[in-house]
């Protein structure tokens, strides 16, 4: 991890769905910069398409939302004191799932895929998600993402090199982890992506973009709803669900330092 060399609390990020740690290499380089300690954590069983093996893709294909959370959770209780959570996507909502837990500074939500009782069954979102949906079992099987998803649903406000670079870094997901976010809107309460609000007392900041087809803006609105008077919603114009990186980056990055103002005087 990082130095730092301020009071500052430590900020963890956490990635979303076929995603490693370097998907948020951005993201943190930016709160490195203004004087954090940043450290991106790389779920389980997480590893470049080359890298992985026959064993390796079963053993992700049933990695849990549950088994993310304790990840995380363990490496919360690892630090000195209560961290800024980071996460986008699939990595937002775990971080919610997180903070539930145990004490957070403060919750930076990023293109935040739907906890349990909200609605994130878009026809965008099945279009986004394509040929995954046809596999069976779902929740024994990994996902992944072809050029076309890419394209048209994570970074369809990006160039097309930004398309591509995402494209050509994206690894496996668990087919249960898919599964478990998909049916979490049906389960409500009793969904393993269900999120105790009441037992989340930081700010938190959620941030999407307008054009997001997998995880659209109305999901953020739901979101912030949610946590009332804590949350603070941040709209950004035609951007699409690749908030981590690319053209919009520094509007979200200019977003996320105006919020933090308050403990970084």
């Amino acid at each position: 991890m990082d130095k730092r060399h301020n009071d500052k609390p430590t900020v963890l990020l956490i990635h979303g769905m076929w995603s490693d740690q370097d998907t948020l290499s951005d993201v943190k380089e930016a709160f490195v910069s203004q004087g954090y300690a940043a450290d991106s954590l790389c779920l389980p069983c997480h590893l470049p398409q080359a890298g992985h093996t026959e064993g390796s893709r079963a053993a992700l294909a049933k990695m849990r939302v549950q088994d993310y959370v304790a990840y995380i959770i363990e490496q919360v209780k690892r630090l000195d004191s209560p961290p800024i959570l980071v996460g986008h996507s699939m990595g937002a909502l775990l971080a919610q799932l997180v903070a539930a837990e145990v004490p957070c500074e403060r919750l930076i939500l990023l293109s935040s895929a739907p906890p349990a009782g909200i609605n994130g069954l878009s026809w965008s979102a099945i279009r986004t998600l394509g040929r995954n949906l046809l596999r069976f079992p779902l929740w024994n099987s990994v996902t992944e993402l072809a050029l076309l998803n890419v394209e048209y649903g994570i970074a369809n406000a990006q160039t097309p090199s930004v398309q591509k670079d995402i494209f050509e870094s994206c690894t496996y997901e668990s087919g249960m982890a898919t599964f478990q976010i998909s049916v979490g809107s049906l389960l409500r309460s009793r969904a393993a992506t269900h999120v105790n609000t009441k037992n989340i007392e930081c700010p938190v900041l959620i941030l999407g973009g307008t054009a997001d087809r997998i995880t659209p803006i109305k999901i953020q609105r739901s979101i912030a709803q949610r946590f009332g008077k804590r949350a603070s919603l941040v709209e950004i114009e035609n951007c699409c669900h690749w908030t981590v990186g690319g053209v919009y980056f520094p509007e979200v990055r200019a977003e996320i330092f105006k919020w933090l103002e308050p403990i970084e005087q």
